[in-house]
C-alpha cells in the first residue's frame, strides 16, 4: 500500500476545506493524506493552535474512470503531426 504523503505548497490552500478544530475552534490545516481504500482517502488534520488530530475519510472518483475521459477521448484528440 502507498505510504502517506507531506503536502506540499503544490496545493493552494484556497482549494482544501479545512474543518474547525473541535476543541478550540480554530481553523485545521491538512497535514497528511493516505490511501484507504479503492475510491477513498484518509485526511489527517492538525490544529496549529491546541495541537488536536482530526482524521476524516473523503471519497473521490478514479479521473481514469469517469464519464468525462471516454468523451474527451473520442473528441477532437489527434497525434501529433
Amino acid at each position: 500500500m502507498p505510504q502517506s504523503q507531506r503536502l506540499s505548497s503544490v496545493i493552494p490552500f484556497v482549494a482544501i476545506e479545512r474543518p474547525a478544530c473541535p476543541k478550540c475552534k480554530a481553523p485545521m490545516m491538512l497535514v497528511s493524506i493516505e490511501p484507504a481504500r479503492p475510491g477513498v482517502d484518509l485526511h489527517t488534520f492538525e490544529c496549529a493552535i491546541c495541537n488536536h488530530a482530526h482524521a476524516t475519510l473523503a471519497a473521490y472518483e478514479d479521473p481514469m474512470k469517469s464519464k468525462s475521459l471516454g468523451r474527451w477521448l473520442q473528441g477532437d484528440l489527434h497525434p501529433p503531426r
